[in-house]
């Protein structure tokens, strides 16, 4: 292989790599970006819930512990907390 040859491979397999990062990065930030969509939408439905006192209680909870879990970098636990929240308070998810 000529030098060219291995410079224009090296160049391709960099541009490769720079893509395969750039795509973890971008889906790991929308997934982030979740749990402040929940919160917001938990914020806006419990001001019309049928629900419970005792259910809007508990809502209420999870909803704080999953701002908490957010703020902590634990989006997986924060987004479950927030979904469990607004299916108590009746919202769809």
């Amino acid at each position: 292989m000529s030098p060219s040859n291995i410079n224009k491979k090296i160049i391709t397999m960099k541009k490769i790599l720079v893509l395969i990062v750039g795509m973890f990065l971008v889906t790991s930030s929308a997934y982030a970006k979740m749990c402040p969509k929940l919160w917001a939408q938990f914020d806006v439905d419990v001001k019309t819930t049928k629900a419970s006192a005792a259910d809007v209680t508990k809502a209420k909870a999870l909803r704080a512990e999953g701002e908490k879990l957010h703020k902590a970098g634990t989006h997986d636990q924060s987004e479950k907390a927030l979904k469990d929240a607004l299916k108590l308070i009746g919202s769809k998810v």
